[in-house]
């Protein structure tokens, strides 16, 4: 029926959802009854005029709608009644833009919810294996990231904190803001800095955790050690083995030993290209694979990640040798022909696995 047709559309016009067509559609409903176009009137704010004007043409489409619902057998025969009194169509009215402004507030909610997931989804960002990406977080800080890497941070990041959570390699250029520290968890260690330019690596699948000071200072504090913090200068570089081994102290009670574990900590110099002054645990940045002093297991790591390949590893000997090398914009198969020169190892590959011994 037209009034069921009616309803529905009025609904979908109110709630804001009616498409252009139903829009039109309603408008010629109302266009060819009389009787749907007062209802139309006493539904829809800002008609109360134009109702007054055609007051008299108004009551007599209404008795003709009533007169054509008694026929449908809708409505029992009784005295025609009056449209409504104008405090009740204006009540309507009230109600019927409440229902607009409460759709409305349904509207800008789940638009706020969609945009709290987009911001949400903006708060981790990754790298592939075989790429390196640049990005620049809300504080102003430039970041560096190595392929298989990932950071994240909360959506309080530069407004509360400036934390974020590392997994892999990147290239801080932090931002200074003296009253807000910029801090980095990283495997096992708590990096906290001011203004300051360094070098994290902190692969699951590597032996260290290495953290290396361009410039300005950082304050790093082993998780499980809040106690202990290692205060880094320019040029130095921290490594904290991630496999921890058992070392034995003497406790206050002298007649037992308790083993703590603890982290092995390196602290080293810097190193340099002697050829270009490229920073050796940054050179990545600048595209170019290193090997310094590596054992075939890092070697192996970083040839996993640059190239996104699979290394195996069949003679164990090799974790005990060192290979030093830099590669600039070379492929996997001359790294591996160089490697294989030095005479430490011989390799075969099968698609995407190397198979080393």
């Amino acid at each position: 029926m037209q009034e069921d047709r009616f309803y529905h559309l009025m609904s979908r016009i109110l709630s804001g959802s009616a498409s252009e067509s139903e829009a039109t559609e309603l408008q010629q409903l109302i266009a060819e009854d009389e009787g749907l176009r007062l209802l139309y009137w006493q539904m829809v704010p800002g008609t109360a005029e134009k109702e007054e004007e055609e007051q008299s043409d108004a009551l007599q489409a209404y008795a003709t709608h009533y007169t054509k619902m008694q026929i449908a057998g809708l409505m029992e025969e009784e005295e025609i009644p009056a449209p409504a009194p104008r405090r009740f169509r204006k009540a309507l009215a009230v109600m019927a833009f409440l229902l607009v402004l409460t759709c409305m507030g349904g509207w800008w909610y789940w638009s706020a919810l969609s945009a709290q997931k987009r911001e949400a989804a903006a708060q981790e960002v990754k790298t592939p294996k075989g790429s390196q990406s640049y990005f620049t977080l809300a504080d102003g800080t430039e970041v560096w990231m190595n392929s298989n890497s990932k950071i994240s941070y909360g959506e309080d990041f530069n407004r509360s904190s400036r934390t974020v959570r590392l997994t892999g390699e990147a290239y801080f250029k932090v931002a200074k803001d003296e009253d807000m520290p910029f801090i980095i968890e990283a495997g096992g260690l708590n990096v906290k800095v001011l203004g300051t330019v360094f070098n994290i690596r902190s692969y699951p699948d590597e032996q260290n955790t290495e953290t290396t000071l361009v410039s300005g200072s950082v304050a790093i504090t082993l998780a499980d050690q809040p106690g202990n913090t290692i205060q880094l200068k320019p040029g130095e570089k921290l490594a904290v083995r991630n496999r921890i081994s058992p070392v034995y102290q003497a406790p206050h009670n002298p007649d037992s030993l308790e083993a703590q574990q603890i982290p092995i900590l390196t602290l080293s110099k810097m190193r340099k290209d002697p050829l270009d002054g490229t920073l050796l645990d940054a050179g990545w940045k600048e595209g170019k694979l290193i090997f310094d002093g590596d054992n075939f297991g890092k070697v192996a790591s970083k040839l996993e990640k640059w190239y996104d390949v699979t290394v195996v590893v069949e003679n164990d000997a090799l974790f005990n040798a060192s290979f030093t090398g830099v590669f600039e914009k070379r492929s996997l198969a001359d790294v591996l022909n160089a490697l294989q020169a030095t005479g430490k190892i011989t390799y075969n590959q099968d698609n995407d696995t190397v198979y080393v011994r």
